[in-house]
């Protein structure tokens, strides 16, 4: 089984690869390769399922909430019936040019009563419907090493977020959120809006921009150094809280540019070990909104298979938790229970 983390970029595009065994086995590497040669390496091994976990902006995201009224028992007739109106409408009036590679429901209510199911019910019945495209372009790319995607059983293809957004909206109970990545060259901030995707943006404000503020102030050694050391340290504190803040408010700026303000921030990045950057950033932000920045390092409701695991494999690691065959080849034989209320 092989897990494949896209890291986008049209310059140095890379791939982290899990390579997933029996009993907590999870084998770790980067190939430094687009998706066109990615895809052919999976290609070579056809006994594994492969899932790739690919950038957001490769696809289009629609929510629907359904509200009808059904005297007979609700079947998957009328489920397949509501989600092929809803897809028409969706590439009619949206210019959608991709194939439709998810649906799903959740928040399921009958006469007013949540439900686990849909199927089988009668009544009033509302549930949220969403529908995931994936955009004609990068549909072809695969497509030419597969034939058809669509009828390749062993590929699974999701938003790399899509889990940790799931994860985080039912576990917070919150519907609206900014979940932001800080990665080495850029960031890419997604909207969490009535609990699904409502914008994703890319920010040129990678860890790179605030190491050569480090640097142009001549703190790059304060990179290195403890907490404990530069709050004992005034000037060295006073240099990083300045260095910091101008860093924050270049984001905060961003955000506000962008529409993203007036929700809670939660951020996935190596450079939330910094407690001097989450302490400024939320001030900073706090300044403009009464929300809050947050780092997303573990949660208790997560298994990481025997490893201390870096906030870059987040969304990975929620992935190995979700899916039931990942989970119990990891365990071995599943006997270990793990909460999968996401």
């Amino acid at each position: 089984m092989y897990i494949r983390y896209e890291h986008l970029s049209k310059v140095h595009p890379t791939f982290r690869v899990y390579k997933i065994r029996e009993k907590d086995q999870i084998l770790q590497y980067i190939l430094h390769e687009n998706l066109v040669k990615i895809t052919d390496e999976s290609r070579e091994y056809p006994k594994y399922n492969h899932y790739f976990m690919l950038d957001e902006s490769r696809f289009s995201f629609f929510r629907f909430d359904i509200f009808q009224t059904f005297e007979k028992k609700f079947t998957f007739q009328d489920l397949k019936t509501i989600i092929e109106e809803k897809s028409q409408s969706t590439k009619k009036y949206n210019d959608v040019d991709g194939e439709r590679i998810m649906v799903y429901v959740d928040s399921i209510h009958v006469n007013g009563e949540e439900k686990k199911h849909v199927i089988g019910e009668n009544g009033e019945i509302f549930f949220r419907l969403y529908i995931v495209y994936m955009n004609k372009q990068t549909m072809n790319t695969i497509n030419s090493v597969y034939g058809n995607l669509l009828e390749t059983k062993n590929i699974t293809l999701l938003p790399q977020s899509f889990h940790t957004v799931l994860f985080l909206r039912n576990n917070l109970k919150k519907d609206n959120f900014v979940l932001l990545y800080i990665t080495e060259n850029s960031c890419k901030a997604i909207k969490i809006q009535n609990g699904f995707y409502h914008t994703v943006e890319t920010l040129n404000l990678g860890m790179s921009a605030l190491k050569q503020m480090y640097k142009d102030n001549g703190i790059v050694q304060y990179r290195y150094k403890t907490y404990e050391f530069i709050e004992s340290n005034p000037l060295a504190k006073w240099l990083v809280k300045e260095t910091l803040q101008f860093y924050s408010e270049l984001f905060c700026k961003r955000f506000h540019e962008k529409n993203l303000t007036g929700t809670d921030v939660i951020v996935i990045s190596p450079i939330t070990k910094n407690v001097h950057f989450i302490e400024t950033f939320n001030e900073e932000y706090k300044k403009m909104t009464n929300n809050y920045v947050v780092p997303f390092h573990h949660s208790e409701k997560l298994h990481t298979f025997g490893k201390v695991r870096e906030p870059d494999d987040m969304d990975a690691i929620i992935l190995m938790n979700r899916d039931e065959k990942m989970r119990n080849t990891l365990l071995a034989s599943g006997e270990e229970s793990i909460s999968t209320d996401m």
